[in-house]
């Protein structure tokens, strides 16, 4: 199985050589369960990075890229980074340059940008921070220093600045809550309102 996967990814033999045979578990575990538990089809592709940014990782990639599927062959979503970095022992993937788009029954809903992300398998958490921005089909944005997505509840948090833009009202503020496709969300501390549109703390597009 180990020879199979080093085919597989096109793995070259130092790389191969330098992990040993942890190389091949950690890439098991990464076609199995990388990003939250998704099913049915997969499609992914590596590259070794050179120079690493996180040390003491099971494997790296370089331009990144997994697209997930459902058991019908729909898309569930496409997620790229620039590096990647994989701790089997922990169930835990550090990414760099991060650009993570969201589908509902095939269609386009999120993109989710960001600097560098952490995703905890364990506790199904994904941390993003630096220069964080996302955009829904419905023409909302967030921008935001810091973020946390919680994939069981498929909400988003912060406990940092924000600035949300949403049917004609621009909020910033400190602390958030919000659902993944900000359909609904709460500035905890708002410092700035410019509303044009529906309630600015509490936004739904089917509001009236």
């Amino acid at each position: 199985m180990y020879s199979r996967i080093l085919t597989l990814l096109k793995i070259d033999p130092e790389t191969a050589r330098k992990y040993g045979p942890g190389l091949g578990v950690g890439l098991g575990i990464l076609f199995l369960v990388l990003f939250f538990y998704s099913g049915g089809k997969s499609d992914a592709k590596y590259t070794r990075v050179e120079e690493e940014k996180e040390k003491g990782s099971t494997v790296s990639f370089r331009n990144f890229a997994k697209d997930q599927y459902d058991g019908n062959g729909t898309i569930l979503w496409k997620l790229k980074a620039e590096e990647a970095y994989l701790y089997a022992d922990e169930k835990r993937y550090v990414l760099y340059g991060i650009n993570f788009d969201q589908y509902e029954n095939g269609k386009f809903k999120s993109r989710l940008t960001g600097d560098k992300g952490e995703i905890n398998q364990v506790k199904k958490l994904m941390k993003l921070t630096g220069n964080i921005l996302l955009k829904t089909e419905e023409h909302r944005t967030l921008r935001a220093k810091s973020l946390d997505y919680n994939d069981e509840t498929k909400e988003l948090s912060s406990n940092e600045e924000v600035v949300i833009d949403a049917n004609g009202t621009h909020i910033r503020g400190v602390g958030l809550r919000a659902d993944k496709d900000l359909n609904k969300f709460t500035i905890l501390k708002p410092s700035a309102i410019t509303q044009g549109g529906s309630n600015p703390l509490s936004s739904s597009p089917k509001e009236k």
